[in-house]
């Protein structure tokens, strides 16, 4: 029996290894996640599971994938690290003489006016906090939100969407429109059955694409795409260039280039709804000031 009140040697090396191969099922995946090389996680995880007395993961199958004992264990040591991570970076922006740091996440189909006024009114009534804003995929601001990489997050609301321990409200819906160049915009989804669309990389945008299948099923539409591209400029520079048209919530409209325009469709009734995510056991005083500047929707 393991007796858990010996001293461990474990460190935070240990607890990062372990969850780098959980986000990435595997050992090789998580090396190059990390940047290191493979023999070191293996050590590492190997180490952890000898101090704890019992196996993390399962590594009979295709995948590698935790125990239950190991799910606890992952799920604990994700709290550990964030609460760490917060800890030194709280520390040096006291150091700075910061009342306060927030980092907040978004996806590229977030941009909107709710964000820029919100944290105009926060930054009035909290003055002195530093937000920090970075955007990114859906799936990497997950495991960000959970590993304390990222205090918030401001993603597309989807029944794919979610992770163990992340709570999510959602603070605004946007009717969903076509892209198009200035002056070309089609009228009803009748005009956009033999159009050409690029489309966002479905690895990356899983949630979104998912959303306008359903969308455009309703709609009796079938996209004829031409192009993919996983950064949302560029999508934008192949509209620009004609290559194909593509969908964004109207909600973007205000920050598109001057060369194109967002425009609703007859026939195409659908909404994007963008919520507001954060990691429950982590959720600070401050974290739910700013929150309290996005009123919940509806």
């Amino acid at each position: 029996m393991n007796d858990h009140r010996k001293p461990t040697r474990l460190d935070l090396r240990h607890l990062r290894y372990a969850l780098a191969v959980a986000d990435a099922q595997g050992f090789r995946a998580a090396a190059e996640l990390l940047n290191i090389a493979q023999p070191a996680i293996s050590k590492a995880v190997k180490d952890t599971e000898v101090d704890l007395g019992f196996r993390i993961f399962d590594r009979s199958g295709p995948r590698v994938i935790p125990t239950p004992e190991g799910t606890v264990f992952l799920d604990d040591a994700r709290q550990a690290v964030a609460q760490f991570e917060r800890t030194i970076r709280a520390s040096r922006q006291n150091a700075a003489g910061a009342r306060g740091h927030i980092i907040v996440g978004y996806s590229a189909l977030a941009t909107s006016r709710q964000i820029s006024e919100a944290l105009d009114a926060f930054h009035q009534s909290v003055p002195g906090v530093q937000v920090e804003m970075h955007v990114m995929s859906t799936d990497n601001m997950l495991r960000n939100i959970r590993s304390g990489v990222i205090d918030l997050g401001f993603l597309l609301s989807h029944p794919t969407v979610g992770a163990p321990g992340i709570d999510q409200m959602p603070v605004w819906s946007s009717r969903i429109g076509v892209v198009t160049p200035a002056g070309e915009a089609p009228a009803q989804v009748a005009d956009l059955v033999e159009m050409p669309f690029v489309m966002g990389l479905r690895e990356n945008w899983r949630s979104w694409r998912a959303l306008l299948d359903s969308a455009c099923e309703r709609a009796g539409l079938t996209p004829v795409v031409v192009d993919e591209a996983w950064d949302v400029q560029v999508i934008l520079q192949r509209v620009a260039e004609r290559r194909g048209l593509t969908f964004f919530p109207m909600s973007m409209a205000e920050s598109l280039p001057a060369a194109l325009e967002l425009v609703p469709v007859t026939g195409l009734d659908a909404e994007a709804t963008i919520s507001m995510a954060w990691n429950i056991k982590a959720d600070t005083g401050l974290l739910r000031q700013f929150r309290n500047h996005f009123p919940p929707l509806g």
